[in-house]
């Protein structure tokens, strides 16, 4: 059962078009492929938002097959090195969002308890 993890954060100001160009270099091509390898979290793609629609400008989407994916990150050099080459094109200064998915067929889903008489 695939998980998926969206990580939602604000651009720095100014700064959208270089961060586009950089997303869709060679060089970020090479980052993510060396991050997927290091922790089994495949890059997806970053989306934005369109017209101010939506709570934070950015969302990167990755997909995992399992849980130790996440404890990989800890060790990824590509982990590392994407950090440092986006840290000046995201807002640093605004809080950022993650979230961890799944399918609504592979959630399990906790109903209420019945009263008891």
């Amino acid at each position: 059962m695939p998980i998926y993890w969206a990580i939602s954060y604000y651009m720095a100001p100014g700064k959208g078009t270089e961060y586009q160009k950089w997303l869709t270099s060679d060089e970020a091509k090479k980052i993510f492929a060396q991050f997927e390898k290091e922790t089994g979290f495949k890059y997806l793609n970053t989306y934005m938002a369109l017209m101010g629609f939506g709570d934070y400008d950015i969302e990167d989407w990755f997909v995992a097959s399992d849980w130790s994916a996440f404890d990989k990150t800890r060790s990824s050099k590509a982990f590392d090195e994407l950090t440092v080459k986006t840290w000046d094109l995201c807002d640093q200064n605004r809080p950022m969002k993650s979230r961890v998915m799944r399918t609504v067929q592979e959630v399990r889903i906790s109903e209420k308890p019945a009263k008891k008489k």
